[in-house]
């Protein structure tokens, strides 16, 4: 009877929520607790007879959902939208680059080639004679400048010069033995001879009327050599060697090259120097006796004096762009009635142009 009382008592306890601790192993009915324990499932009458299992546990996948069609769709939309945006942003950069590029490479070529070339200019005269095959010392025809120098060439003598003294001696070491130089006289510029330095550093002809004169170096070397360079500037057309990224021609408006002729004969050699030119104009400075300047297009001043040259020209300096600019563009606008306007193309108002302007005073014909 006792048994039968404690075991509903345990029965009823491990039913309660302290029912896994039900068997303790410090309790002194351990064996009774055990056996009530046991008897939860097979006493009550709802589970009679049927196996007690334990509850089961969820699938790992049970809780996860797919993706419908509808979301991958607009995952695509906005992977698509941020990539247009990506390669807009890549494709203006690539743009801005080119165009910096151009415009570095435009500043360069006007340092290195442009600036280099009015230097040149300058040294018209250089070591001429006013009569002989030089006299002409500068001249344009068919917008094609001639300029007579000693100077303009690329040998490591030119330019070089020196006084004629006592036993017809230089005044320099400059010019080695075995050069020739031209003798012109001091006061009016006129020619007296061409010979040849001697080992000594004294000319090789006989001594007389050279002395306190002026000796010139000169690229003479055989009969029918000029005792100068003839150096030329022009504008000339691209045939296969044309850059990408000029501007394209029209029948009338057309991008040229800067080629530069330098010889001491008067056959014409000519090599590239600026690239994607749209025009090369030059006004010339005359200087009356009552000081009076005035601005022409062509050298003849007349009874006045020739002394200064204006050099204009339009370089390229981008890449094509997407907006144009005003047209046309115009030289010289300083000089009044003296100013060139130059027309642009449709197309080539999507790029943009310098305009460069230079005056160089014509030292050597004073």
């Amino acid at each position: 009877m006792v048994n039968r009382l404690m075991g509903k008592w345990v029965k009823g306890f491990c039913n309660g929520r302290f029912s896994k601790d039900c068997i303790a192993s410090n309790s002194p009915t351990r064996s009774l607790r055990r056996v009530a324990c046991s008897d939860r499932f097979t006493d009550s009458p709802s589970s009679a007879g049927k196996p007690i299992h334990p509850p089961r546990r969820a699938s790992r996948f049970t809780d996860k959902k797919g993706v419908t069609l509808v979301e991958l769709m607009i995952t695509l939309v906005i992977f698509t939208i941020v990539i247009s945006m990506i390669y807009s942003v890549f494709n203006a950069f690539i743009k801005q680059a080119t165009s910096e590029r151009k415009t570095a490479k435009t500043e360069m070529d006007v340092i290195n080639v442009a600036w280099p070339l009015l230097k040149e200019i300058q040294t018209a005269g250089f070591g001429v004679p006013t009569t002989g095959t030089c006299s002409s010392t500068i001249s344009v025809s068919s917008d094609v400048l001639t300029i007579h120098s000693t100077a303009a060439g690329n040998n490591q003598y030119a330019g070089k010069w020196g006084y004629v003294g006592t036993s017809c001696v230089l005044s320099t070491t400059d010019i080695p033995s075995g050069e020739n130089v031209v003798v012109l006289n001091s006061t009016d510029r006129s020619r007296i001879e061409r010979t040849t330095v001697s080992a000594s550093n004294a000319l090789s002809s006989t001594c007389g009327t050279q002395v306190n004169n002026i000796a010139y170096w000169t690229p003479y070397s055989a009969v029918g050599d000029l005792e100068c360079y003839e150096t030329k500037y022009s504008l000339q057309d691209y045939t296969t060697d044309r850059p990408a990224m000029c501007a394209p021609d029209t029948a009338t408006e057309k991008v040229k090259k800067l080629s530069r002729s330098y010889s001491p004969t008067t056959a014409a050699s000519w090599d590239p120097m600026l690239d994607c030119l749209r025009d090369l104009a030059y006004r010339f400075g005359c200087i009356s006796s009552a000081g009076a300047l005035t601005w022409q297009a062509g050298t003849d001043c007349g009874t006045s004096k020739l002394r200064l040259i204006k050099v204009g020209m339009i370089v390229q300096n981008s890449t094509r762009r997407d907006f144009q600019v005003p047209t046309p563009i115009t030289l010289f606008e300083d000089l009044s009635g003296q100013s060139k306007s130059v027309t642009l193309s449709d197309e080539q108002r999507y790029y943009k142009w310098r305009t460069i302007e230079q005056t160089i005073l014509l030292k050597n014909l004073e």
